[in-house]
């Protein structure tokens, strides 16, 4: 019985597309794990968010950040972890781990990825903030519906773009 099950785990390794689908969960479990450990020190994170924001909307209007918060012409922005891009990131990065190339390939992925996502999230945030203060009407849809599925859109093409580098290189 146990040489059965030797040879379906060795299959479902041997099978690119299973061992690619169990590593991206593999590291997206141990991630978000890591995540929840050190929520409390990440916090940081936030507030050099709204500070970073702040300073990208000041010639737009008047703007006040204190901690996470951030009011931009009397509008209202409490930055919490999904304003971070963070688990986009954690998404990006275990499928980046998960993907067989070298290491290195994998660091260049993950150096250029991160940042890239971080700067989209800063429009995605800019651009929320001019919504919320000048078209508030329009702030509920443009943030939940226009910009949820733009932003996995966003780490989509960015791991495919890393792919198609990964593998010309090849």
């Amino acid at each position: 019985m146990k040489r059965g099950a030797d040879k379906k785990l060795t299959k479902i390794l041997e099978d690119k597309t299973l061992r690619f689908i169990m590593l991206f969960l593999f590291f997206l479990v141990l991630f978000y794990i890591l995540y929840y450990f050190l929520m409390e020190d990440l916090s940081f994170i936030r507030d050099t968010t709204a500070l970073i924001l702040g300073v990208v909307l000041s010639p737009f209007g008047k703007v006040i950040v204190n901690g996470a918060k951030l009011s931009f012409s009397g509008f209202t922005l409490e930055m919490i972890d999904e304003c971070t891009a963070i688990f986009s990131i954690i998404v990006y990065c275990s499928c980046i781990l998960a993907y067989p190339t070298t290491l290195k390939r994998r660091a260049v992925g993950i150096i250029l990825g991160v940042p890239c996502l971080y700067a989209i999230n800063l429009l995605r945030l800019f651009i929320l903030a001019i919504v919320g203060a000048f078209y508030p009407s329009m702030f509920e849809f443009v943030h939940v519906y226009l910009w949820q599925a733009s932003f996995i859109i966003f780490v989509i093409l960015i791991f495919l773009f890393w792919l198609k580098m990964t593998e010309e290189q090849r």
